[in-house]
């Protein structure tokens, strides 16, 4: 297959390891974004894998990287791979989910701006060169530094999927449920669109990169991996088959896709288990739990105390707090109703 993407020109059963030039920094340094491009020997559907849109989703890079590192031209059938493992580099030198120059949520201005802020620019140079030249995008993420997400895939708005006509294995119908089942996560959701009463912090669903991607014909979903801050190994053995496998599925790599079971459908309601008061909580429950309303989710001591906090709903534990110290009104947990 022989395609351009990203100022790269590659030629059937190649590979490139390149960078996209957004600009130049106070320092003079440049801030470029390094991706990597392997190529089958016919044409096909081109896959889009991005990790690092925060700074501390450790693992999600770590799979970008082993994928981009270990997959060659003999592995792919047809068509492409694009990885990008790093969308946020200056969320990685900070080691933070948000960059070092405008402290914005990477992940809330897709497709970006080419006359934004920083973090617009990136996500511009990501979106219109990489993500746009692919048919088909996996978004990969993990918790906070803080926190541990079940492994889980979330899905774009129901009905925002519109097909596209410039190119030729571009998807016709909205295939990310089936993207999602083959990925082998044990849950999905769905994102919503917001009413304007809940865009308390930030911008609404339409700026995450797997609603702008999906509005414009690019099927892409999100893939949650587990803990933030450090290597989660097992949600990075998930996270590394999922993705082949999600390319198995679209005909990409040699193979057969694994057959997965229907992953259970987290509908809601969610509901943050927040600290009713300052001290040292530890957690009774594991991300991927079931529990009922009133079970002990976690104890919270301080000086004078002890208090139990309790599910105030049916559900899943989708999120548990890592960190041991709390204060008042930060999130311990978070309970999602579902069903299968």
């Amino acid at each position: 297959m022989k395609i351009s993407i990203g100022g790269v020109e590659l030629g059937p059963r190649d590979k490139a390891f390149s960078e996209l030039l957004v600009s130049t920094l106070s320092t003079g340094s440049e801030l470029s974004i390094p991706f990597a491009v392997i190529t089958g020997a016919e044409p096909g559907p081109i896959l889009y894998v991005g990790a690092g849109s925060h700074g501390d989703e450790v693992t999600s890079m770590l799979v970008a990287m082993r994928i981009a590192r270990d997959i060659g031209p003999d592995d792919i059938k047809r068509g492409a791979l694009v990885v990008t493992p790093m969308h946020n580099p200056l969320a990685v030198l900070r080691k933070k989910r948000w960059g070092i120059v405008d402290n914005l949520d990477m992940n809330r201005v897709w497709p970006g701006d080419p006359e934004g802020n920083v973090s617009e620019l990136i996500v511009h140079k990501i979106f219109s060169e990489l993500v746009m030249k692919s048919d088909y995008a996996l978004d990969l993420h993990t918790a906070a530094g803080d926190g541990e997400n079940v492994p889980h895939a979330i899905l774009p708005p129901e009905g925002v999927f519109t097909p596209r006509s410039d190119s030729s294995y571009a998807a016709k119908k909205d295939v990310t449920p089936d993207m999602a089942r083959y990925f082998g996560v044990r849950f999905v959701a769905r994102s919503r669109i917001r009413e304007e009463k809940e865009r308390k912090y930030y911008q609404y669903v339409y700026g995450e990169l797997h609603v702008a991607a999906t509005m414009r014909g690019v099927p892409a979903i999100v893939v949650e991996l587990g803990e933030g801050g450090r290597v989660s190994r097992n949600a990075y053995e998930l996270g590394y088959s999922g993705v082949l496998n999600v390319a198995r599925y679209l005909g990409i790599l040699e193979g057969v896709p694994e057959e997965h079971p229907q992953p259970v459908m987290l509908k809601g309601p969610s509901k943050a288990v927040r600290a009713p008061r300052g001290g040292v909580v530890t957690m009774k429950v594991l991300p991927g739990d079931k529990v009922s309303q009133g079970d002990i989710v976690a104890v919270l001591d301080t000086l004078w105390e002890q208090i139990e906090v309790r599910s105030p709903i049916d559900g899943y534990v989708v999120r548990v707090r890592r960190y041991g110290i709390v204060e008042p009104g930060e999130r311990i947990a978070v309970i999602v109703g579902g069903e299968g």
